[in-house]
């Protein structure tokens, strides 16, 4: 086995110690490993804005009514409307009795419908709404909202008892 250190003792008596890699070499400096480092944080930096690449002609909207959110607020107006006992409208506002007593209702205010529980809290639930109307069916709600860019957007959330 090779000995990595050699001890050698100058003239005024303090030890140096130097080391003797394979071949001679001297191993990494720090301005390599530096270089090293910064490379790897550019590629760690690069590659979530490679996974983020969307396809031409995806909703990229960040600032406006997305389809990612409409498909939302039905879903959760589908968990509201299984937990209820009766709805009802007065076609801009849905109201919604639950089992417990709550009442819930989902209003048009400003440009945003919003969720409020016994008339209080003001819970967002889709965002940049130009108008929304309400129907109400025996098996469940007919919704249709335009949005602020003037695209309408139906859909019938229906109830399975």
């Amino acid at each position: 086995m090779r000995a990595l250190e050699r001890l050698r003792r100058p003239r005024g008596g303090t030890v140096r110690v130097r080391q003797a890699v394979a071949g001679g070499g001297s191993g990494f400096t720090l301005l390599e490993a530096l270089l090293a480092l910064a490379a790897a944080l550019t590629v760690a930096a690069i590659i979530p804005a490679l996974l983020s690449v969307r396809p031409l002609g995806a909703d990229v909207s960040v600032d406006g009514f997305t389809h990612l959110e409409w498909r939302l607020f039905l879903q959760q107006l589908q968990i509201e409307l299984h937990e209820t006992e009766r709805w009802s409208t007065d076609g801009a506002t849905l109201y919604l009795q639950k089992w417990n007593g709550d009442k819930v209702s989902f209003s048009l205010v400003k440009s945003n419908i919003i969720r409020q529980v016994d008339g209080t809290g003001n819970e967002t639930a889709l965002r940049h709404v130009r108008a929304v109307s309400y129907s109400t069916g025996i098996r469940g709600l007919f919704v249709q909202v335009t949005a602020t860019d003037g695209m309408v957007y139906e859909a019938f959330v229906a109830r399975a008892f």
